[in-house]
């Protein structure tokens, strides 16, 4: 990995803005649960099974660190490990949140660009709002919302609408309110005709859901066909993946589910827009739907900010079934605790909560079932009595496969990991005529299997390297007090230190030094990309932090000393040398012999007798 700053980095004052708007204990927070020992936050590390809290974050610095791992950075760094992303993803994302806009020439969307998007898509839900309200040809999705059971408070608080048959009804609009054409294509309302030239709209006939990003901003919306014999046999459709919008990282009704999930640390996970609707007109407020797409490793890694436990709620049919087994994989190997909740057949979920009641959809929620044991019902409820060998050994793999995926990050100890593991393969073992340590040898070679497929993960823990000890004291001083970079970029330089880690260091500083910008831990962690050097510096800073409060003028003149014996100990030995190789009269010499002991003095930081 290269030790070298990108020099595609920007160098301005953007990422140093977006990270003080950033406290790095919220972002934190929302994917790991912290306390506070002493100044600092504690909490189970994300990157290795964690029993006590061996992760710490420094508010006061800005930074985190494992102390197993051996793993620490800045905000930036800790998004972009948990998330898999590039910096300039983790930048915007962290942009969003603090609600600064990233200027144009930074690649990606423009700012003014996005609030062009964001103001089309705002303008058509008001549009389709109306529309449901008072256009002559709403009345059937009026009824339709009738009688799914929502009433006109639900629609009004989340804007339900409708799209009138017209090819051009919104087009024709957006004409006389000063909205583009470009500006409703590229949001996916518009779509281009073919073989012609013009546009057509994209939603027509269709009750209207708008979609929302976890900021509360209409970011796309799914339309539904209203019931009838001549209904367009695709029941729902959705906004096309647009630079807004993109179904594998949203949930429909995560903004305004965001604060009970983080109260409750349950997100409940339905498969339509009106199942989820239904359930917050009960007072369920922890519910959000999937996008017509099963739920991801995205849709989980995005839960988990809020939420300790995932309860997949599916409709009681095949289909139900089949969508369960789909996700289960990917769902299991994330850090999350998942549960399954089942319909009785032949219902959905918004029939079940307006027919039963809120307290019915809790307790059936409650009584979740564990996905292991779902998946080895399902497996065995498959195979047919006089099913062979194949069969049943099939059946036993997509078990072993399950348990196998399961995230050894997940919220169970180690010993709960490891009872449910002993109930799992106890079933099967009395089911197959199995042993139990046949059974789990073959779920370790999966495991193993699955773990040496994967890619090495920048969160692997690896040693720090061990820097000598003059490179170690002119990087603790440098990042201890950052008053000195002046000094030590002046009278020491990267080529007088050993390891290339500290000069890469040091290099980052002297950039930073002569731009005249701050040489401080916060400023290094932006200015270096390489997260091993990050980890390094914020390893740094903790040790030396440990060993108290430090004096910044005694470790300034603590670091002259150490320069000017350095310096000392050269000359000492280029005397030295002198005096083996070259001839010189009885008088040079004895000068040389002279200046020679005065410089090894100084070397050992003895004063000169003469200076007495």
């Amino acid at each position: 990995m290269s030790l070298q700053p990108s020099p595609s980095t920007p160098r301005d004052d953007l990422k140093e803005r977006v990270r003080d708007a950033v406290d790095i204990t919220d972002v934190v927070g929302s994917y790991i649960a912290l306390r506070r020992q002493g100044k600092a936050m504690v909490g189970l590390c994300p990157w290795h099974e964690d029993s006590r809290p061996s992760f710490q974050v420094n508010q006061e610095r800005q930074t985190y660190r494992c102390w197993v791992c051996d793993i620490g950075g800045d905000v930036f760094n800790f998004l972009m490990r948990m998330e898999k992303v590039e910096f300039r993803e983790a930048l915007e994302q962290l942009a969003d949140r603090a609600g600064i806009t990233i200027p144009k020439g930074r690649g990606g969307l423009a700012a003014d660009d996005k609030a062009a998007l964001w103001k089309a898509l705002s303008w058509a839900a008001d549009r389709f709002h109306d529309c449901l309200r008072s256009h002559p040809e709403a009345g059937p999705a009026r009824a339709y919302l009738a009688d799914r059971g929502l009433t006109p408070a639900t629609i009004e608080r989340f804007r339900l609408g409708f799209a009138p048959q017209s090819w051009d009804w919104l087009l024709r609009q957006a004409a006389v309110s000063g909205i583009s054409a470009t500006d409703l294509l590229r949001t996916g309302l518009a779509v281009e005709r073919q073989g012609r030239s013009g546009h057509y709209d994209r939603f027509r006939g269709r009750v209207m859901f708008p979609i929302r990003d976890p900021q509360g901003r209409c970011v796309a919306f799914g339309g539904r066909v209203l019931p009838g014999p001549d209904a367009d046999p695709a029941k729902y459709i959705n906004s096309p993946e647009t630079p807004l919008f993109s179904k594998s990282s949203m949930l429909y009704g995560l903004d305004t589910a965001r604060e009970a999930m983080t109260q409750s640390r349950r997100a409940i996970v339905v498969e339509g827009y009106t199942d989820c609707l239904a359930a917050r007109q009960a007072g369920i407020d922890d519910v959000v739907a999937v996008l017509g797409t099963a739920l991801g490793e995205r849709h989980a890694k995005l839960l988990r900010r809020y939420a300790d436990r995932i309860v997949l709620v599916l409709d009681g049919d095949d289909a139900g079934r089949r969508r369960a087994n789909e996700i289960l994989d990917v769902l299991l190997a994330e850090p999350i605790d998942v549960r399954i909740a089942r319909m009785p057949a032949g219902v959905d979920p918004c029939e079940f909560v307006l027919g039963q009641g809120r307290a019915a959809f809790e307790a059936l929620v409650d009584n979740a079932g564990d996905p292991l044991e779902y998946r080895m019902d399902e497996a065995l409820a498959a195979l047919a009595p006089d099913a062979g060998d194949d069969a049943a050994l099939a059946s036993i793999e997509s078990v072993l496969k399950a348990l196998a995926a399961v995230s050894p990050r997940s919220p169970l100890s180690p010993s709960q990991r490891r009872l449910r593991e002993d109930q799992v393969l106890g079933r099967l073992s009395r089911r197959f005529g199995l042993s139990r340590d046949v059974l789990r040898g073959r779920m370790l070679e999966l495991r193993s299997s699955s773990a040496s497929a994967d890619e090495a993960s920048p969160a692997t823990p690896r040693p720090l390297p061990r820097l000598p000890a003059w490179d170690r004291e002119v990087i603790e001083v440098l990042v201890g007090v950052p008053d000195s970079a002046g000094l030590i970029v002046r009278e020491v330089g990267a080529a007088g230190l050993e390891s290339r880690e500290a000069r890469a260091v040091l290099q980052a500083a002297e950039r930073l030094h002569g731009e005249g910008r701050p040489v401080a831990l916060p400023d290094l962690l932006l200015e270096i990309d390489d997260p091993a050097l990050q980890s390094l510096l914020v390893a740094v800073d903790e040790t030396s932090a440990e060993r108290g409060p430090i004096d910044p003028h005694e470790r300034i003149n603590h670091l002259e000393d150490a320069l000017r014996r350095r310096s000392a100990e050269r000359q000492a030995h280029a005397s030295a040398r002198t005096l083996k190789t070259s001839r010189l009269d009885s008088r040079s010499e004895a000068e040389l012999l002279e200046r020679l002991v005065a410089e090894r003095r100084a070397a050992q930081g003895m004063a000169d007798p003469k200076d007495g």
